[in-house]
């Protein structure tokens, strides 16, 4: 995969894998391993953002201890106001950018120096104009691979890594069309809560130790919804996948 560490050995002219070392993190579709951060390019309009879907890939990413975090673009059009709120107050990093005037480049690229970063997003959030702002000198690189590729097709099944001049590495990947919405579901519903990281700070202090955190008596998760202390769409995300991973354990159950 892409992003893998291996030892190599010289032989004859060309160089041979020897030993691929253990992967701390690993993504089947598009298949990319040891990635640092995922970043989820959203627009605050044309396209409105998904939420729902967005909260599904970063809980896998918390679940497989990829770090997430959220870029938001347009916003020369509209307020960023709301979906900052939502993602700052769940703990994640959330920048904001306009590829109009570059604003938001510069701390972005500097969050993910050193790193191996992926972004992805819904076709027309603006993710190639935000590459192109952040890393202007790959502009014509990124293009190349994006046309040999079929970008623009949904075709793309391989990774690219672009270098970065400050150190780490882009993964070149394709939208949310394409990343394995699937693999979500190997997350248990016991495990889901975890993978909502502002969940931690009340979970333990439930009445019940089993607490699932949807309409259980003497919640403290469903106290601090109740209070604002927990965005509304946050948690209408996680009931939305609970009962989607509780489906499928029964499905799982009955075929055994």
């Amino acid at each position: 995969m892409a992003g893998d560490v291996a030892e190599l050995s010289y032989c004859d002219g060309s160089y041979v894998i020897e030993e691929i070392r253990e992967r701390k993190s690993e993504i089947i579709r598009p298949p990319l391993a040891n990635l640092d951060i995922m970043m989820f390019v959203v627009s605050v309009c044309e396209p409105e953002p998904n939420l729902t879907l967005v909260d599904k890939f970063i809980a896998v990413c918390e679940y497989k201890k990829i770090e997430p975090a959220v870029v938001i673009t347009k916003i020369d059009k509209s307020s960023a106001d709301k979906i900052e709120c939502i993602y700052n107050q769940a703990g994640i990093c959330v920048f904001k950018a306009d590829n109009t005037t570059g604003e938001g480049s510069e701390e972005i690229r500097d969050f993910i120096s050193g790193k191996l970063c992926a972004f992805t997003g819904n076709t027309g959030v603006g993710k190639s104009s935000l590459l192109n702002c952040i890393f202007p000198s790959l502009e014509l690189s990124t293009n190349e691979i994006s046309k040999k590729l079929g970008r623009g097709r949904h075709t793309t099944r391989q990774v690219e890594l672009f270098k970065l001049p400050d150190g780490g590495y882009i993964a070149d990947t394709p939208g949310f069309s394409s990343f394995d919405t699937a693999r979500y579901d190997d997350i248990s519903k016991d495990e889901l809560a975890g993978c909502f990281r502002e969940f931690a700070k009340y979970s333990d202090k439930c009445q019940f130790s089993d607490c699932s955190h949807t309409y259980d008596k003497g919640c403290a998760v469903l106290k601090a919804l109740e209070s604002g202390e927990i965005a509304q769409s946050r948690h209408e995300s996680y009931l939305v996948m609970y009962e989607e991973a509780k489906f499928s354990e029964a499905n799982k159950y009955q075929k055994h």
